[in-house]
């Protein structure tokens, strides 16, 4: 799986009409919107894995997570990280270190942005639902937002630990 972030860089937040949604646990929220067509996630397993994750690491704040396409995604991934090509998600913190000890449950504090398009193909190939290989992506993007990192073996195995973790837990609760 490949991923990119740049910290500090974030993409519009806009809601289409009837298709967001917002969660609240503890002191944080998750809100999920889509600006795509094309996949159906299953939305409450998504923001009940999301929920537990965020309080798993004592995240506080709101995560925006945004379903969109190969084109859209390939359209931020140029404007922000300089590659103009599709990729499959794309995460974004919003606060520096020294802002996050002063978040609240109003403050966006990251955002995943993940191609519907893509998480199809792959689950197709992979003969998956493609409603879990879409989660897969949100928590990926959001295990990077909480501080894991992919580029060495070690920590690429304990985020592929952590991800297999949340991706059971997603499962669990009522996740394809």
């Amino acid at each position: 799986m490949s991923h990119d972030e740049r910290s500090g860089t974030g993409t519009s937040r806009k809601r289409a009409s009837g298709q967001g949604s917002l969660s609240r646990h503890r002191g944080c929220r998750v809100l999920l919107t889509r600006r795509e067509r094309l996949l159906r996630p299953a939305w409450l397993p998504i923001k009940k894995t999301l929920q537990k994750l965020l309080s798993d690491h004592n995240i506080e704040g709101t995560l925006s997570v945004v379903f969109v396409t190969d084109s859209e995604i390939q359209n931020v991934h140029a404007e922000f990280l300089g590659e103009d090509r599709p990729t499959d998600v794309l995460s974004f913190p919003l606060l520096t270190p020294d802002e996050a000890p002063v978040v609240d449950r109003e403050t966006v504090f990251g955002e995943v942005v993940v191609s519907a398009e893509t998480a199809l193909r792959e689950a197709k190939n992979r003969r998956l639902p493609a409603s879990r290989e879409a989660a897969l992506y949100v928590i990926h993007g959001t295990l990077h937002l909480v501080g894991f990192d992919d580029h060495s073996s070690p920590d690429r195995r304990r985020m592929r630990r952590a991800e297999r973790h949340y991706v059971d837990l997603y499962r669990a609760l009522g996740g394809d």
